[in-house]
């Protein structure tokens, strides 16, 4: 019969893996428990160093809005009631542009021109007066601008060598049919005396100019218009130059600032003159009476703030301010003296009023209240529009004794 082998160990050595397997046990449940802590101390640790309440507060503001005036003067160096100002400028450039006349006039123009009188007649000199007839073969009539004296005729060898001048002419009546072309001219004043026969005029080239219907001209208004032009051009040509050369720091913002000194001015027409175009020509100087932004939004503050009620500085409100942002204005200059430098400044303007809050004064009373508490009590200020309570890193607990865990930001948006 085969043998049963079984192994048997001593009890000694089973006792011995008993208590191993037991103290196994022992040190698996030990470990999380010292892992435990050690999170456990971690937390506490970021939670003393790093915990801290933030408020943020939007306070309620209260738009005012005014239309003052207020002196500007160059003499003035710090600001009080009255705006100190600069006056800058530029040195003389020039502007040249071309315009196209749009004026229109009835043309009755009478044809001109040059005639030579020759006289076979008369030995000695002989006066014609101003307006002398000269008349064509076809009728029309012809008159002397001017007075003239015909010199007398001379002979050479026999011969009558007749005495001629030239003599401007302008036809009697307008229109294009005196635009008439070289002829011969008989003097009708001299009909029925000796010398009718040996006085004649003769024309060597065409009259012209004669014409009756429209034509376009240089009005009085093209030239002022041509002119307005060209400055405004000079004046933002300025505005540039004292801008780039100034800074942002002074307003360029309103025409009545800028002032000019024409140096030299050319239009090439006069008004009524006829001619489908024009040009204007200035060389000028540009002048700027101006005062820096932050002056004029001091001193606009400082009128918005008298006219609303003053707080009780014992309650969290500190002061009234006015929000920054907000203030908006528009300006215009008013008996520019440029001489003096001095002018009066009408400005409207806007500006959102609110209460600044105390920090130091809520903190002491925030200290120790709970989130609720906390809350509760800031909505219940009239100058509060909206508030906000954070606790962090974790939203649980009060609010700490240490005003330095205590953040407090003001919000406008």
């Amino acid at each position: 019969m085969p043998k049963k082998i079984y192994d048997i160990k001593p009890p000694e050595e089973q006792r011995f893996q008993a208590r191993e397997g037991k103290d196994t046990k022992n040190c698996s449940g030990g470990f999380f428990l010292k892992v435990g802590a050690i999170i456990l101390a971690i937390f506490s640790i970021v939670y003393f160093f790093t915990f801290r309440v933030e408020v943020e507060i939007w306070p309620r503001t209260d738009a005012v809005e005014l239309e003052k005036l207020f002196s500007v003067d160059i003499s003035e160096e710090v600001l009080n009631s009255v705006l100190p100002a600069t006056i800058f400028e530029t040195d003389f450039f020039e502007e040249i542009r071309t315009f196209s006349a749009t004026g229109t006039e009835t043309a009755e123009t009478k044809a001109t021109g040059t005639v030579t009188i020759e006289n076979r007649h008369w030995d000695n000199n002989q006066p014609l007066i101003e307006g002398t007839r000269f008349e064509s073969p076809d009728g029309k009539i012809f008159r002397a601008k001017d007075g003239v004296v015909v010199p007398g005729r001379r002979y050479e060898g026999g011969n009558i060598i007749p005495g001629k001048v030239e003599v401007e002419v302008i036809a009697d009546e307008p229109g294009r049919e005196y635009n008439i072309e070289p002829t011969e001219f008989i003097l009708p004043g001299l009909r029925g005396a000796p010398s009718y026969e040996g006085v004649r005029a003769v024309s060597e080239k065409s009259m012209i100019g004669g014409a009756i219907g429209e034509r376009t001209v240089v009005s009085q208004e093209d030239i002022e218009r041509g002119r307005e032009e060209v400055l405004q051009a000079l004046l933002r040509q300025g505005k540039n130059i004292l801008m780039s050369q100034k800074g942002e720091d002074f307003l360029f913002d309103h025409d009545s600032q800028f002032n000019y000194e024409i140096e030299a001015e050319e239009v090439s027409a006069r008004p009524g003159e006829e001619a489908d175009s024009f040009t204007v020509k200035i060389r000028t100087r540009i002048d700027s009476l101006t005062f820096r932004e932050e002056d004029l939004r001091t001193i606009l503050k400082k009128s918005i703030l008298t006219e609303v009620d003053p707080i009780d500085e014992q309650n969290l409100e500190r002061e009234l301010k006015v929000y920054k942002e907000s203030l908006s204005f528009n300006y215009g200059l008013e008996n520019v003296d440029w001489e003096r430098g001095t002018a009066q400044l009408r400005v409207n303007f806007v500006g959102e009023v609110y209460s600044s809050l105390s920090d130091f004064r809520l903190k002491e009373i925030a200290m120790g209240k709970s989130r609720s508490e906390l809350e509760s009590f800031l909505n219940n200020q009239d100058f509060i529009r909206e508030s906000r309570v954070r606790f962090k890193p974790f939203g649980i607990g009060g609010v700490p004794d240490n005003s330095e865990r205590i953040k407090i930001k003001t919000n406008f948006n």
